[in-house]
């Protein structure tokens, strides 16, 4: 029997983290000749690389490689695929964790699908508070269908931590991570789930995704993070306008609109008048003339300018509102 299981994980200045991370993948009850694990160390300036080396004295199936340069998220996926053994990729951030005995859960169902691409599965939110929110997908099926079926019938998952992939098919079709950006999850997964010839969904938890302030998507907004969003917006709208089936290019553009609107409406308002003016013109010409708010704010920049100036001091305070509503309504339920 050989390694089953490669488990990826891309680390930047962990040390924090990255010892939960193993943990929770050496306490799943597999035993060390049924996986392995890759740690890539991505130029980190703390101690991350001494505490894996550390850890690894106990676990000979555990591997460090260490970058010269930084290659961000996607570049340390692509080198631990590269030298992966295992039937199977999983990708797991160094600041999060899995469930507990979620992978034999994947394994055993892996194995009853013999040759599946992909298997999605369910992950749960983790505040720092402690408390943990399952998110389940509510899919027609869990039946094994083509990639092309999955995306009209089900939906497209966001991050490439929600499936396991065959290794074999990564390789196959020559499937790598946009490397040097910010954000490189949506474009790869959209890809892998529409070239996969058998895919299914699994309803199990398997990945507990941790928030923490200092995520790639809670610091704070500049100008060159709106650009790396839009950039992956575009590269999600060629990977449609490729695409024969005309049914799944649309829905990979109503992706693409989506992302392309809640980034607009999310991010814009929180930089500076300079930093949005710019953005705009820049990409003014790319707006969704279809939808009423983005061509709006397209046709009349000062208008939107002026009035999330004023809206926006006024925010925390009708959140708080929103929520003491919510709340209230909940407990007369």
């Amino acid at each position: 029997m050989g390694v089953f299981f490669s488990i990826i994980i891309p680390v930047y200045n962990g040390e924090q983290y990255i010892k939960n991370c193993l943990d929770s993948i050496y306490r799943q009850g597999l035993g060390d000749d049924v996986f392995e694990v890759i740690c890539v160390n991505d130029c980190s300036t703390d101690n991350t690389a001494q505490v894996i080396l550390e850890y690894g004295k106990f676990h000979q199936n555990l591997r460090l490689i260490n970058h010269e340069t930084n290659r961000r998220q996607g570049g340390a996926r692509n080198t631990a695929v590269k030298v992966a053994k295992g039937d199977y990729i999983l990708y797991i951030d160094a600041d999060d964790t899995f469930e507990s005995n979620a992978l034999p859960l994947l394994r055993n169902v892996i194995e009853k699908n013999k040759d599946l691409d992909i298997l999605k599965f369910d992950y749960a939110l983790v505040e720092r508070n402690g408390s943990t929110k399952n998110i389940i997908e509510e899919f027609d099926s869990q039946d094994v269908m083509s990639g092309h079926d999955f995306i009209k019938r089900n939906s497209i998952p966001w991050s490439s931590w929600l499936c396991a992939y065959r290794r074999l098919f990564l390789l196959e079709n020559n499937i790598l991570f946009r490397e040097n950006v910010r954000f490189e999850d949506a474009d790869y997964i959209i890809n892998c789930i529409r070239i996969a010839n058998r895919i299914q969904y699994a309803a199990i938890v398997v990945y507990n995704y941790i928030m923490y302030d200092s995520q790639t998507t809670k610091i704070r907004c500049e100008k060159n993070k709106i650009v790396n969003f839009f950039e992956q917006s575009d590269r999600i709208k060629e990977i449609a306008y490729k695409e024969q089936d005309k049914d799944v290019s649309n829905c990979i553009m109503r992706h693409h609109f989506f992302m392309y609107k809640m980034n607009i409406l999310r991010y814009w308002w929180r930089l500076s008048y300079k930093d949005r003016k710019e953005l705009l013109v820049t990409y003014q010409p790319m707006l969704p003339c279809k939808d009423k708010l983005v061509s709006f704010i397209g046709r009349y920049p000062r208008l939107f300018f002026m009035v999330s100036t004023i809206v926006k001091p006024l925010l925390p305070g009708l959140r708080y509102v929103y929520l003491k509503i919510k709340d209230r309504k909940s407990s007369l339920l």
